[in-house]
């Protein structure tokens, strides 16, 4: 089996052919650009082509039971064991953000792609981002959890006597 390397066939296929350009704009263009939700390339492309409005965002549509299945679904099938608490803080966030005031429906902005709402990100379907949300939201609720035991534990070093005559 080869590895590396060019092959025929292999990778993505061209869409067509990448030139390095410099692009002076004002700050309001820019700002026009990045409230598309596109990339420059995107965004020049849909001008060039004479679509002036941007497709109509849809709402994402993505069911707190999904969520919530695929919550479990990723518990159980994790080597990873996570303390209860870190569950608990993550899902607490995942849930306040993704479905706020016990909504059924997931409240995510949606432009060309789904954006996620704990890391900027962008995917291509609500599934994926709720796929890399849940490792990435049990990760910060541990090491908040961890940083906030160590703020502790300084502390109380610091307020502890160091000498004998301190006692």
């Amino acid at each position: 089996m080869s590895r590396g390397g060019k092959r025929v066939g292999a990778g993505r296929k061209a869409q067509g052919v990448t030139r390095k350009v410099s692009l002076t704009l004002t700050e309001v263009e820019w700002a026009q650009i990045k409230e598309s939700g596109l990339t420059v390339a995107a965004f020049l492309k849909r001008l060039m082509h004479g679509q002036t409005e941007a497709p109509a965002a849809k709402p994402s549509g993505y069911p707190r039971r999904h969520a919530e299945e695929r919550w479990q679904n990723y518990l159980m099938n994790n080597e990873q064991q996570y303390a209860t608490e870190v569950v608990e803080a993550a899902q607490q966030s995942f849930y306040n953000i993704l479905f706020p005031q016990g909504a059924e429906t997931a409240q995510v902005k949606t432009k060309t792609q789904y954006e996620c709402p704990f890391t900027g990100k962008r995917f291509g379907s609500m599934d994926a981002l709720v796929k890399a949300a849940i490792p990435y939201l049990l990760k910060s609720a541990g090491h908040d959890l961890r940083h906030k035991r160590e703020l502790a534990y300084i502390r109380e070093r610091e307020s502890s006597p160091r000498y004998i005559d301190q006692l």
